[in-house]
């Protein structure tokens, strides 16, 4: 899965049948845990709603397919959910045995980087 957002719209006159009313929306990840591929936008089915500037969560591979509609969708992508919030304990992104990183210079809306004191506070409530 991706967290990204939304940054543009793609628009066909002409496409595949089993793409139907879906709409395309373009998705700059900013944060992707040990993508195979480092990649700057991702094409992206789009059957939530999200609009210009959103963050997102999108699932890639065969459930993208799924979400999409059916296994036969020919999509790689799909958007599954517009994030409200998303917290990552700050040690996650220090430490060098995690593949994990937001991409540099990029300061997401919905992020909230936490301490551990703080994310255990957040699980009583």
């Amino acid at each position: 899965m991706i967290l990204g957002r939304v940054v543009g719209n793609v628009w066909a006159t002409r496409k595949s049948e089993r793409l139907g009313n879906l709409k395309l929306a373009i998705v700059r990840p900013y944060c992707w845990y040990n993508p195979i591929v480092p990649t700057d936008h991702v094409v992206a089915a789009d059957q939530v709603g999200a609009e210009i500037g959103q963050d997102v969560l999108v699932c890639i591979g065969q459930p993208g397919r799924w979400m999409a509609g059916d296994c036969r969708t020919p999509v790689e992508a799909s958007i599954m959910a517009i994030v409200d919030e998303t917290t990552i304990p700050r040690a996650s992104l220090e430490d060098p045995q995690v593949p994990f990183a937001l991409r540099p210079g990029f300061a997401p809306t919905t992020l909230r980087l936490t301490d551990e004191t703080t994310m255990a506070e957040d699980r009583r409530r």
